[in-house]
């Protein structure tokens, strides 16, 4: 282990055993405080030096189903609330972190397995960035070009067909990967496409009253722009905060706004936008932070991330009510993803609304939820077989980046493409079929893309 990493150890160490005997906690509260201060640190840490969009999945991973559910069994398990709603965690907290804290250290190993040495790894990643700055100087159309045609696709998109959608999708995000050609090009005026850009990110979320592309795009387009750059590590837990805080505030209005967003109810209408509502509600927050930070003001924010409820309902419902399948629903998801749906009719669909009913007997209707690739390890394979398999599931992303980082040796710009290339795929609250099938497809558009622009257009991306 590198020395700063070591030094980060015995940080988290420290600061884990002040904080256990605080709480007079358990053995699993003691290893989640732990994971989650030792791995924020050096994700920290890596910032401006490497991409590690998979740390990103392994901080999520902690948060949602480690520390989340920690809150729930300690203040919110018996709440009235939480009963009306369904909310509580349905198995004790053994069974629960007996599963979770092995299958979440496996995931890590396959994430973590050095398929090639460290600083090699590292040494790609900022020459990758390096190389594209050379090859896009003169070659600024290039990001324009893109840019341009995702705008159109985000217009366009709107009208096309069911079957369609995705491909309007794919070809939407082009304008956030042309900002990243032209940021790292030398055209003039680039920031002006920065903020463009923002702007019809936000605008989209606020639309669709939907924030999770709005916050990881912006997570890892700032990572990425951030590569190479020297930063002293005071601004990069400032930045740490200042994202976390973002995070916060949105999570903490996103329900009242989507009624405003969706359902047109809670203001009048003819005198409020549901854009000005939404920016009414920031600053009503930040105004008024202690109405946030209660127990009652954290209740709708640790049910909105607390992924271990899900999780826990699976570990109750399989296989009392439902056996292990065995497989059968990741195989699905792994084929599906090369047989088109008119082959395929009855072909799984991503969503996870299949998955909530099949794997916990609860049945949606008006909203949507996931079990995410922990629940579905363990419906398939068991406490011990599940742990098995999230090791294999990390161990599939990180072969993915290893063999992306070494194409970009060839072609340095693939870097720019991450962000798009793992948007769906660094979640843990979206099921199998999500993230391995969205990964898969996203890198064969960006080969597309690579192959029409240098056909169509004689451009080399």
């Amino acid at each position: 282990m590198p020395i700063r990493k070591f030094l980060l150890a015995i940080f988290s160490l420290f600061i884990s055993l002040l904080v256990q005997r605080w709480m007079n906690g358990e053995w699993y509260e003691f290893v989640s405080v732990f994971l989650f201060i030792y791995f924020l640190s050096v994700f920290i840490d890596s910032v401006g030096n490497e991409y590690n969009i998979n740390q990103i999945t392994v901080l999520l991973a902690i948060f949602q189903l480690l520390l989340m559910p920690i809150a729930m069994y300690r203040f919110y398990n018996n709440d009235e609330r939480t009963l009306l709603y369904i909310y509580q965690m349905m198995v004790d907290e053994e069974q629960y972190f007996s599963f979770v804290i092995p299958a979440f250290i496996a995931m890590v190993f396959g994430i973590s397995l050095p398929l090639m040495k460290t600083k090699r790894k590292s040494e790609l990643i900022i020459n990758s960035i390096n190389t594209t700055k050379q090859f896009l100087k003169g070659k600024s159309t290039v990001g324009v070009t893109l840019f341009g045609t995702g705008l159109a696709a985000s217009v366009v998109g709107v009208f096309l067909p069911a079957e369609f959608q995705y491909i309007g999708y794919l070809f939407s995000k082009l304008l956030f990967i042309g900002i990243f050609y032209i940021y790292f090009s030398e055209i003039k005026y680039k920031n002006l496409y920065l903020i463009i850009g923002f702007v019809i990110l936000i605008s989209q979320s606020l639309i669709q009253g939907m924030f999770g592309d709005l916050v990881y795009t912006l997570l890892l387009g700032f990572l990425l722009i951030l590569l190479g750059v020297k930063i002293s590590l005071n601004k990069k837990y400032f930045y740490a905060i200042i994202g976390i805080i973002f995070v916060l505030l949105i999570q903490s209005i996103k329900g009242e706004y989507r009624d405003v967003a969706w359902n047109r109810t809670g203001i009048n209408t003819q005198e409020t936008t549901s854009t000005g509502y939404f920016f009414s509600l920031i600053i009503d927050k930040i105004s008024n932070p202690s109405q946030s930070f209660d127990k009652d003001g954290l209740f709708p924010f640790v049910i909105r991330f607390n992924q271990g409820m899900l999780q826990a309902r699976v570990m109750d419902y399989v296989p009392q009510y439902q056996p292990y399948e065995n497989g059968r629903t990741i195989y699905q998801s792994i084929i599906s993803t090369f047989v088109p749906r008119f082959l395929w009719p009855d072909k799984p669909v991503a969503g996870g609304k299949w998955n909530i009913e099949h794997f916990t007997g609860l049945v949606l209707q008006g909203y949507s939820m996931n079990i995410g690739p922990f629940g579905e390890s363990y419906g398939n394979f068991g406490p011990k077989g599940g742990v098995y398999f999230m090791f294999f599931y990390g161990l599939f992303f990180n072969i993915a980046i290893t063999l992306l980082l070494l194409a970009a040796k060839k072609r340095p710009t693939i870097i720019l493409w991450f962000p798009i290339l793992f948007l769906n795929a660094i979640q843990v609250e979206t099921d199998i079929l999500m993230t391995v099938n969205s990964t898969i497809k996203n890198c064969l558009f960006m080969a597309f893309c690579f192959w029409a622009a240098n056909r169509f257009l004689r451009i080399k991306l």
